[in-house]
């Protein structure tokens, strides 16, 4: 059964959190403090700080960071408020999706921030049929997966990197001084970098791109240039075509497409996946694997 949720909808977020009991999977590309601490309050109440598990996935792109849609003082306090809460970093994430066990699921229009569920014109559906909250919490571990982990040191690096380029970005701003603006422009560099760095975790390039094939084998065969533009649709930051990064003496930019065939070849080898005409398709075990 499904309920229509109009806005405000604090009341049915803050009921959808009370009905946790083992696991709560959040999906917001933009991450606010005051929804974070009503997650942090009501899971503290109830006394399942150390039991429950956190699944979330958001948007940690430098961008999200400066402005603070995305805020990583936010991220970490609840996963030190509750540990057991993994946080991953998916660039190209829109999709805005809550929910608690089997007991329902909130697919919204609402980012998880306090003008999302408290202040905007937002719309949503509450869905409680077992069967179809179970198929929405693993459609978004499936995009999780693509995304890559991030860790409490790393949220805490995010953290002093953002509010340093504040710091230097309001001081260019209040002067004309050229030397100021270029060393805003250079820390803004060396914070991408480590952005990148973050979101590499410490795979190689062919071996993201491998998940990311599998990933998209598995709805129907593509042929390879298909493969190239859904790819950089998912992993726009690591495929981006203006610049060579190096990071760990791994290529992220200009080179991708090369990784791609790279792990293309990988997984022929392995039997993951064949070429049949022009297209590329999953094995049959490869498949039963990825249902």
């Amino acid at each position: 059964m499904a309920r229509l949720i109009p806005s405000p909808w604090a009341g049915q977020f803050d009921q959808l959190i009370n009905a946790a009991q083992a696991s709560l999977v959040v999906c917001s590309p933009y991450v606010g403090l005051g929804p974070c601490r009503r997650i942090i309050e009501t899971v503290r109440l109830r006394g399942l700080s150390d039991i429950l598990k956190v699944a979330l996935l958001t948007d940690l792109s430098l961008e999200n960071m400066l402005c603070r849609t995305t805020d990583v003082s936010a991220l970490i306090e609840l996963q030190n408020a509750i540990p057991n809460t993994e946080i991953r970093f998916l660039p190209s994430l829109h999709a805005k999706v809550y929910v608690a066990d089997t007991y329902g699921a909130i697919v919204t229009s609402s980012n998880l921030t306090d003008n999302g569920i408290l202040r905007n014109f937002e719309y949503g559906v509450w869905i409680d049929d077992v069967a179809t909250v179970t198929a929405i919490r693993d459609g978004v571990l499936v995009y999780s997966r693509l995304g890559s982990p991030i860790s409490r040191r790393q949220l805490g690096v995010f953290e002093g990197i953002t509010n340093d380029l504040r710091d230097v970005e309001r001081a260019a701003q209040r002067t004309v001084s050229r030397r100021l603006r270029q060393e805003f422009k250079r820390r803004l560099k060396e914070a991408d970098l480590e952005v990148i760095r973050a979101r590499a975790a410490g795979r190689t390039a062919h071996a993201i791109f491998a998940d990311a094939i599998l990933h998209l084998l598995r709805d129907r065969p593509m042929r390879t240039v298909t493969l190239h533009d859904q790819i950089q649709r998912i992993h726009p930051d690591l495929c981006d075509d203006s610049v060579d990064r190096v990071i760990d003496g791994q290529h992220f930019g200009k080179k991708w497409k090369h990784a791609v065939r790279t792990a293309q070849a990988h997984l022929r080898r392995s039997g993951r996946i064949r070429r049949v005409g022009d297209s590329w398709q999953l094995t049959g075990q490869d498949r039963s694997d990825q249902e």
